[in-house]
């Protein structure tokens, strides 16, 4: 293992002398890892990472990052942005994380305009579970845990069917070795329902590989537009699984504390089978000198155990003259 860290050093130090040459971010972090037993994970892990964000090259803008974590991990991300016939602007995106221990995901997305619709779609491979590439991930919901590999394809589609009335569905498939997944996110937004702010009806619904089980929910959803501060969002749920109906919650919220910007959000969905039904992140931002400091700390509890994470970098702006 020593051997394997002291060959990353070299190209770590190679990424940070290029950040200062053509970046726009550089950002340097550690994050640490607790599993409990049933995840399937060593009990605790540690993570050093170094990464250059929003590099221009060309049009497009370009993220690059290495991390070690007992094996090396390559992160290489572009976004551009193009014009196409009746599509107008179009945003492309693409991103691909190769590890030495044989793990690998890859992402290539395009989102546009056509017509009254605002339209994406993303396409993905991958090896493993988000978390695999990134423990902060470990609580969000990007895509269904599998504990495996496969194939992904998603669609986002969004439209107005009045002035205040915005529908939103997000339909997702996936071809894993135990057969085909499917899962849907959709909302109703009723834009300045009570004065400024929003409220949503909202549905989710997650079909396992071959129809194994499923479980789907509805819920209502409540955001309240603050015009200096970010915006609370919460939302209730009656939801129904083969463990039988259960009610959930989640919520979202900023605050500006002094110079503290926090971030939190509290998931409880005991009916949903994709991903872990109890989760939570925290977020910390402070300027410190020329730069950010960034803390994270996320945790996930479900059937197949309990595990946490936390992770602490240091963003730092570079910017020279062309």
């Amino acid at each position: 293992m020593r051997r394997r860290l002291v060959a990353l050093l070299g190209p770590m130090l190679v990424l940070a002398v290029a950040a200062c040459a053509h970046g726009q971010t550089l950002a340097l972090g550690v994050s640490g890892a607790l599993n409990g037993p049933g995840t399937g994970a060593s009990p605790a892990a540690a993570r050093v990472s170094v990464r250059v964000l929003g590099a221009r090259a060309g049009d497009a803008r370009v993220d690059l990052g290495l991390a070690f974590d007992g094996s090396a991990q390559l992160d290489f991300g572009v976004q551009a942005n193009t014009t196409f016939g009746p599509l107008g602007n179009l945003i492309g995106e693409g991103g691909v994380s190769l590890r030495t221990d044989a793990q690998a995901q890859g992402e290539l997305a395009v989102r546009g305009v056509l017509g009254p619709l605002a339209l994406g779609v993303r396409l993905s491979a991958f090896t493993g579970d988000p978390q695999r590439f990134d423990p902060l991930a470990l609580a969000g919901d990007a895509r269904p845990d599998f504990g495996g590999g496969g194939l992904g394809a998603s669609l986002d589609v969004s439209g107005r069917a009045s002035r205040d009335v915005v529908l939103q569905a997000s339909p997702e498939v996936y071809l894993v070795a135990a057969g085909t997944a499917a899962r849907l996110n959709a909302r109703v937004r009723f834009l300045r329902a009570i004065g400024r702010n929003e409220l949503s009806l909202r549905a989710l619904g997650y079909a396992t590989p071959h129809l194994a089980a499923i479980d789907a929910a509805l819920g209502v959803g409540l955001t309240v537009k603050r015009r200096e501060a970010p915006d609370l969002d919460g939302a209730v749920y009656l939801g129904w699984s083969p463990r039988g109906p259960s009610p959930g919650a989640t919520v979202g919220l900023g605050q500006q504390l002094g110079p503290v910007s926090a971030s939190l959000s509290l998931e409880a969905q005991p009916f949903r089978l994709d991903v872990p039904p109890y989760r939570a992140s925290l977020g910390l931002d402070v300027d410190l000198g020329p730069g950010q400091v960034h803390v994270r700390g996320v945790a996930a509890a479900g059937p197949a155990g309990r595990a946490a994470s936390l992770g602490i970098s240091y963003q730092l702006p570079v910017t020279f003259p062309e």
